[in-house]
């Protein structure tokens, strides 16, 4: 089992297999299994920020405001999707439009 500290992935730019930057992880989604806590997925973007602020309303509206675009700005990365064999650059095993968006 291999163990990483979340707070040093938090903010981490993320790229896909083309070396496109894809997003920052902002969130991680964990489910509870008895007495652990397995990751689910890892949500990338500046809706997920908010989202871990628990202020996504806000979020919204500031982003809304700034001209920052929604399509694109929040994905979901399957927790086997996402390569940490180098903490200094993640990236996803596919490609950026294969990600889920998140609303």
């Amino acid at each position: 089992m291999n163990e990483v500290r979340l707070e040093l992935l938090l903010g981490k730019q993320v790229y896909d297999v083309d070396g496109k930057a894809v997003g920052r992880v902002e969130e991680v989604k964990a489910e509870a299994r008895g007495a652990d806590l397995y990751v689910v997925e890892y949500h990338l973007g500046a809706y997920s920020f908010f989202e871990r602020l628990s202020a996504l309303a806000i979020g919204r509206a500031v982003l809304t405001a700034i001209g920052a675009e929604k399509s694109g700005s929040k994905k979901a990365v399957p927790w086997d999707k996402l390569d940490m064999g180098d903490l200094g650059h993640l990236r996803v095993t596919c490609r950026e439009t294969t990600l889920q968006t998140l609303n």
